[in-house]
């Protein structure tokens, strides 16, 4: 009898072990978030279409656009001859201006008209030059000692070209082949360039008053 029951209890594990085999195993359903959350969804995986166009939440489009619609008139002011000036000329204008911008170009003129020897071979050839320029009674001359023009003998720097000639035609006439060169300066000029809107332009301040040689005219404005 002892037997029977052992065969009987093994037979039915042995049963449970393989009906556990043949039966697939139920799947748990779980779910990714909880409900009413949006799927996570990464940037590579939405579509262009549907990419969000609007505006970031707390900026406002007005302020975008706030001057897209403003009628401003462009100015500009100068030259300045001083560099101090055009600065003070822009803090006056700051507190009425649309924007404002200093501009720096630099100005070629030509000064004047050089009547020179040129350059000798060494320092006691223009010094022994020079000793006949004064033998000849030849008056306002010097050797120049240094730079670009070193041993070289001015015989002076004229505003008018005429001037130039006769100092010229009175050394040839001492058999003293000279030459004449133009002489050229460079400066800085400086610009002032801003733009204000047509409802304060009645409370431009005229630059005229405190710099009387620049002038101040409208101009075309620039579009960025």
């Amino acid at each position: 009898m002892r037997y029977i029951f052992i065969t009987l209890l093994l037979a039915n594990i042995a049963f449970f072990v393989w009906s556990q085999r043949l039966t697939p195993q139920a799947k748990n359903n779980f779910k990714a978030v909880d409900q009413g959350v949006n799927k996570l969804q990464l940037i590579s995986e939405v579509e262009p279409n549907k990419t969000n166009n609007n505006s970031q939440p707390g900026l406002d489009n007005n302020n975008l656009n706030l001057n897209a619609d403003v009628q401003q008139l462009c100015y500009s002011a100068g030259p300045f001859d001083v560099e101090a000036n055009v600065h003070a000329a822009q803090e006056t204008l700051d507190q009425v201006v649309l924007k404002s911008n200093i501009r720096k170009i630099t100005t070629t003129q030509e000064a004047g008209y050089w009547v020179y020897l040129p350059a000798l071979a060494s320092r006691s050839e223009a010094l022994k030059k020079g000793r006949d320029l004064a033998a000849a009674f030849v008056k306002d001359y010097y050797v120049v000692t240094s730079g670009d023009n070193e041993n070289s003998i001015s015989l002076g720097l004229y505003r008018e070209p005429y001037n130039a000639d006769n100092r010229i035609a009175e050394l040839s006439t001492k058999g003293f082949k000279v030459n004449k060169e133009i002489r050229i300066e460079q400066w800085p000029e400086f610009w002032l360039d801003f733009s204000i809107s047509e409802t304060q332009v009645n409370r431009l301040p005229s630059l005229k008053e405190a710099y009387p040689d620049i002038s101040q005219n409208e101009v075309i404005c620039k579009t960025n």
